[in-house]
């Protein structure tokens, strides 16, 4: 262990929580068990359980290198903020840094002007963001909300809800959860696997809208868009 990392054991912490005003945030769970603080202005302190990890110089590096499956609260001013490995419940929240999370149970990400992404999310995911882009990996139920970002989520096995000033929105799911998505000027493509028959309500004051499977009650698919294409797909 070098000067600037300090190892705090485990006992009783049942939540990480980083606070930074504009220095980046790395965060590393892992096979362990205890904590290990790199930093070289880090300072840390343990409330009610929960491990409390800051700087005292504005700019710094935060890095912590934490038990898999931590819970944790996450917040920057301008930082960027990336999480590897699997962690708990997570709430991470910046004002203009970019948001990378890896892998969470739950997770709820926001950022003013920030992209946000993530892997995988195994249970609820809100994500939040004024201008920056949304990427997701595999998700179980989404609710994503944007004013001007790409919205691109690769599969929801649960409900799906995306809102959208200007953004255009990429979503596919596994035909067997109900569709919701919003949008003023973005197009809009959902993509079905083959075979699903979806019950879709697809609606663009200026725009086509198109479905290439056929109807059914397999999942609701609704879109609304003031003016944006709007496509259900094969995917």
């Amino acid at each position: 262990m070098n000067a600037n990392q300090t190892a705090v054991e485990p006992d009783n912490i049942t939540c990480l929580r980083v606070i930074s005003r504009s220095g980046r945030v790395d965060v590393f769970a892992e096979g362990r068990e205890d904590f290990l603080l790199a930093g070289e202005h880090t300072i840390a302190e343990v409330i009610d359980g929960t491990l409390v990890v800051s700087s005292d110089h504005g700019s710094s590096t935060i890095g912590v290198r934490c038990p898999l499956g931590t819970n944790m609260i996450i917040g920057t001013g301008s930082g960027r903020i990336a999480v590897s490995g699997h962690v708990g419940d997570i709430r991470a929240t910046s004002a203009s840094g970019t948001v990378l999370v890896e892998s969470a149970r739950a997770a709820d990400l926001r950022s003013e002007s920030g992209n946000v992404s993530i892997g995988t999310c195994g249970d609820r995911c809100r994500v939040q963001t004024a201008s920056g882009s949304v990427q997701a990996g595999s998700l179980a139920t989404a609710e994503v909300a944007t004013l001007s970002g790409k919205v691109s989520v690769a599969n929801a096995s649960g409900a799906a809800r995306v809102r959208t000033a200007t953004g255009q929105v990429d979503l596919a799911t596994n035909g067997e959860s109900d569709v919701a998505i919003e949008t003023m000027s973005g197009a809009v493509t959902v993509r079905l696997p083959a075979g699903t028959r979806p019950a879709a309500s697809l609606y663009a004051v200026k725009g086509d809208t198109s479905c290439e499977l056929s109807s059914g009650t397999d999942c609701k698919v609704a879109v609304r868009s003031m003016n944006g294409k709007i496509k259900v797909v094969c995917a």
